[in-house]
C-alpha cells in the first residue's frame, strides 16, 4: 500500500492563501443565479429523509436526475460528488493486483486512488501536440490482464475530447473483453448536452453538480452505471457511511426540477462562450505560451517556452501578482500549467494581463 496517501493537488488548492486576489486554477463555475431565484426557501427544506432513501440517497433527486438525463433510475448510484462516486466505483471493482491503464497526463487522484486500493497502473500517453487519445495508443498499452481504462472527459488538465472512433473502440473492448470503461466527465457538460452514457450504456461515467453549475459545495454527484455496477457501489458505500446526508440531495432535487435551472445553464454558457474569446485572443498573441486550444470547454494546459524560469515564474504570480494557476507538476508536466475560464469575462482579461507580466518578469 502506497505510504503517501495525500493528493498533492488538492492539499494546495484547500491552502491557498487568503490574499489571493486572481484565482486561475478555481474550475468550479460561479453560481450565477440570485437568492431570489431560487427554487426554495427554508421552509421547503427538508433535514430529514423520506422513508426509502437510506438506500439510494433521495429517491426525489434519483427521480428528477432520471428524467433531466434520460438515464433509467436502476443505472443510477448517487454519491457525494465525483470524487467519492469515483472512489466507490473503483472500490467494488477493483481487486489487488488488477491491471488498470489510465491516461497521461492524468489528475492526481486519477491514478493515485486505484494504486492505493492495490491496482497496478498502466499509463497511455495522449497526443502531446493536441492531447488528442488515440485508438493506436490504447491499443499498444493494454495487455491481457488489463481490467479497467480510466479517463476524464473532457480531459482534465487540458480540455481535449474523446473522439467517437475511441469511443466506439472502447465499447468494442467492453464488450469483446469485459474491460470495464470509466469515464469522469465532471467537466463535460461545459460542452455537451446530455451524459455519454446515454449513447453508451456499457460504460461507468461520473459526474456532478459542481464545475458547470458551480454547486460543488453541495457535493452531490452519481455515477450512471450498469445496474449490477450500480449494485456493487451501493453495497460498498455501506462500508463508508450507513446513510449519505440527505438535506444537500434534497435540495439538488428541487433546483433540478426547476424551470429556473435553463436561466442558469443560459448564463453559464454565455460566460463560457466570453472567457474562450478572451482567453483564446491571449493565447494567440502571447510569446511565452504554446497551447493547444481545444474545441469547446474552459479548461486549457499551456506550456511555458524555455525562455521563462519556470520556478521564478511561479513565484512572481504569487507574491508579486497576487495570482494562482494549477501547476504542471500537479499533472506530472512541471512547464504546464493549468487555467480554467469560468471568472466573469472582465476579470479574466484582468487576470491575463497578470498573467502577461509575470511571464515577462520571470524571462531568463
Amino acid at each position: 500500500m502506497p505510504r503517501n496517501l495525500k493528493i498533492d493537488h488538492l492539499l494546495t488548492v484547500k491552502t491557498y492563501p487568503a490574499d489571493v486576489e486572481v484565482n486561475f486554477s478555481l474550475s468550479n463555475m460561479e453560481f450565477l443565479l440570485e437568492e431570489s431565484e431560487l427554487p426554495f426557501d427554508r421552509g421547503s427544506i427538508r433535514l430529514f429523509s423520506f422513508p426509502g432513501d437510506a438506500r439510494v440517497g433521495s429517491r426525489h433527486l434519483l427521480e428528477t436526475l432520471s428524467r433531466r438525463e434520460q438515464v433509467p433510475e436502476e443505472n443510477i448510484f448517487l454519491s457525494l460528488g465525483t470524487s467519492l462516486a469515483n472512489f466507490t466505483v473503483w472500490a467494488s471493482l477493483l481487486k489487488r493486483g488488477d491491471e488498470v491503464l489510465i491516461e497521461f497526463p492524468a489528475y492526481e487522484p486519477m491514478f493515485k486512488v486505484p494504486a492505493y486500493l492495490g491496482a497496478r497502473i498502466r499509463f497511455v500517453k495522449r497526443d502531446p501536440l493536441d492531447f488528442s487519445l488515440s485508438v493506436r495508443a490504447i491499443s499498444e498499452a493494454l495487455t491481457d490482464k488489463t481490467r479497467m481504462i480510466i479517463l476524464t472527459d473532457s480531459h482534465n488538465p487540458t480540455g481535449s475530447q474523446v473522439a467517437p472512433e475511441v469511443l466506439q473502440y472502447l465499447r468494442k473492448l467492453n464488450q469483446e473483453r469485459g474491460i470495464f470503461v470509466f469515464i469522469d466527465e465532471v467537466y463535460g457538460r461545459f460542452y455537451r448536452e446530455r451524459s455519454l452514457f446515454v449513447d453508451y450504456p456499457e460504460f461507468i461515467v461520473t459526474s456532478s453538480l459542481s464545475k458547470f453549475y458551480g454547486l460543488g459545495s453541495l457535493r452531490t454527484g452519481w455515477a450512471f452505471a450498469p445496474a449490477a455496477v450500480v449494485e456493487k457501489a451501493r453495497n460498498f458505500s455501506d462500508y463508508l457511511t450507513p446513510e449519505i446526508p440527505f438535506a444537500p440531495m434534497y435540495l439538488a432535487h428541487l433546483l433540478l426540477a426547476s424551470p429556473v435551472l435553463t436561466e442558469l445553464e443560459q448564463r453559464v454558457r454565455q460566460r463560457i462562450k466570453a472567457n474562450r474569446e478572451v482567453i483564446g485572443a491571449y493565447l494567440n498573441q502571447t510569446e511565452f505560451l504554446s497551447c493547444y486550444i481545444p474545441r469547446n470547454g474552459i479548461l486549457f494546459f499551456p506550456e511555458v517556452r524555455a525562455t521563462v524560469d519556470i520556478k521564478k515564474f511561479y513565484l512572481h504570480l504569487y507574491k508579486k501578482y497576487r495570482m494562482v494557476v494549477t501547476e504542471g507538476r500537479f499533472f506530472q508536466m512541471p512547464r504546464h500549467f493549468r487555467m480554467a475560464g469560468v471568472l466573469a469575462p472582465e476579470e479574466m482579461k484582468k487576470g491575463l494581463r497578470r498573467l502577461e507580466s509575470a511571464l515577462k518578469d520571470s524571462q531568463i
